[in-house]
């Protein structure tokens, strides 16, 4: 389990490296954040995010600034 999580088969060590950046900030973060926290490439990092979206286990927000939008993520609630 992770934070209250059920943790699947299908999670990796590179998903669980994603998960301790996220948590570990508390705040959500950008997907380069996230790279940058697990020591990853950032389409890495893009490429788990969505994953872990399409199981549930995190959330992606929207951020629109200044004409230029980026994705936010947090683990689920």
């Amino acid at each position: 389990m992770f934070g209250g999580i059920k943790m699947e088969e299908e999670i990796m060590e590179v998903d669980r490296a994603i998960l301790g950046a996220i948590k570990e900030n508390k705040a959500p973060l950008s997907t380069y954040g996230i790279a940058k926290g697990a020591n990853i490439s950032w389409s890495t990092a893009n490429t788990h995010c969505y994953k872990l979206k399409s199981m549930g286990v995190i959330n992606a927000k929207k951020e629109s600034r200044f004409g230029q939008s980026k994705v936010l993520w947090q683990i689920g609630r």
